[in-house]
């Protein structure tokens, strides 16, 4: 994976190709969003067909 980090909006971006099957390969990217110090957000996008989908997001919340 290839990591950038923009500090202005607090976001990690992750790329990497991966391969879900033996053989097939394809594009993904992970983002994980910093809200504040009790929230998180990660999204993940996949190439399918062509096209970036998100194919899952998961929000974070620290338990007090």
């Amino acid at each position: 994976m290839e990591l950038t980090y923009d500090p202005g909006t607090k976001t990690f971006t992750y790329t990497a190709e991966i391969e879900p099957m033996p053989g097939v390969k394809q594009q993904a990217r992970e983002v994980v969003k910093l809200g504040d110090k009790d929230h998180m957000t990660l999204e993940w996008y996949e190439n399918r067909g062509g096209q970036e989908k998100k194919t899952m997001e998961i929000n974070y919340t620290r338990k007090k």
